[in-house]
């Protein structure tokens, strides 16, 4: 099913299919993903891993689990391949996004398209605690570009980063990790090749998800002014007030729209526009809370992929 080949005879597959039955097996998945997100979470707040049943502390070279990216005793860099073998890019990707969000839901999930480099078809960073993991992919790096010579076939790949506070444990240019034909099925459902099969993240969702499923003005609707640190918060406004020709803005008023601020906590970007004869434009942007996405930078001044 997974391999691009397959792909007609698959769509054929999901056409015989009614429309009802479709709907059925897809709230069956929802219900039994939100179990499963459940019970990771749980294992992983008791330090365990839902996966191998083994604590988040455990490693051994001859069982690679995915919890080997929680940095165990004993987890090297040269252990990575071991790992990626495995696994596909889909699979570790979602483990990541899982981890991240049991514990801070969509914030530490940076797949922003709007923070993404052109060049990229993937690029996103995902953190958890003083962990912080990275992915990136080019055009050059999906199609496959050769690395080693006129006899290397075109391998299809992405690049891995992975810090611990701060430090660069696995760095972009050690590996190029190769996509299996399940990461392109995954690829082909995202692009939308399959009329009754759309992809998307759930329990994995990102900010990117907020972004695609809220208006701003839902958005704002939605907000509250952070009472905790701000470095720990979900978006940022700015809002750009111009009284209209021939008028002024009273500071008055500006004085009772941020008491009512202090007081409601409902952000100042939806009270301003209770003033009249003004102009209000409104910026949301991540907030503070949002990791940067970890761009992988060019070397020797050669542009990397």
């Amino acid at each position: 099913m997974a391999d691009k080949y397959d792909y007609k005879k698959f769509k054929e597959f999901l056409n015989s299919i009614p429309i009802e039955e479709l709907h059925r097996k897809n709230d069956e998945e929802l219900d039994k993903t939100a179990r499963e997100f459940e019970e990771f979470s749980d294992a992983l707040s008791h330090g365990n891993c839902s996966f191998c049943k083994h604590p988040i502390t455990h490693f051994s070279e001859r069982n690679p689990c995915f919890h080997w990216l929680l940095k165990p005793k004993g987890f090297k860099t040269r252990h990575f391949p071991l790992l990626y073998k495995q696994k596909s890019y889909h699979q570790i990707n979602l483990y990541l996004r899982w981890v991240a969000n049991s514990t801070t839901p969509l914030r530490s999930i940076n797949d922003l398209t709007k923070d993404r480099s052109p060049s990229k078809i993937i690029e996103e960073t995902i953190r958890y605690k003083n962990l912080e993991w990275s992915f990136s992919c080019s055009e050059q790096c999906m199609c496959g570009e050769t690395h080693k010579g006129k006899n290397t076939k075109p391998l299809s790949h992405y690049h891995f980063q992975m810090r611990i506070d701060g430090k660069v444990i696995i760095s972009y240019g050690q590996f190029h990790i190769p996509f299996s034909d399940y990461d392109h099925f995954c690829f082909a459902v995202a692009r939308g090749e399959f009329d009754k099969l759309k992809g998307g993240h759930i329990e994995g969702a990102g900010m990117q998800a907020l972004y695609e499923q809220f208006s701003p003005e839902e958005l704002l609707d939605l907000m509250v002014a952070t009472e905790k640190n701000e470095d720990e918060a979900l978006f940022r406004t700015q809002t750009l007030v111009v009284a209209n020709k021939g008028t002024t803005i009273s500071g008055n008023d500006i004085v009772d729209i941020l008491k009512e601020h202090k007081k409601t906590k409902i952000p100042i970007a939806k009270l301003i526009h209770r003033l009249k004869n003004i102009t209000a434009t409104s910026y949301i942007t991540p907030g503070p809370g949002v990791p940067e996405i970890a761009a992988r930078k060019s070397n020797r001044g050669k542009k990397k992929h």
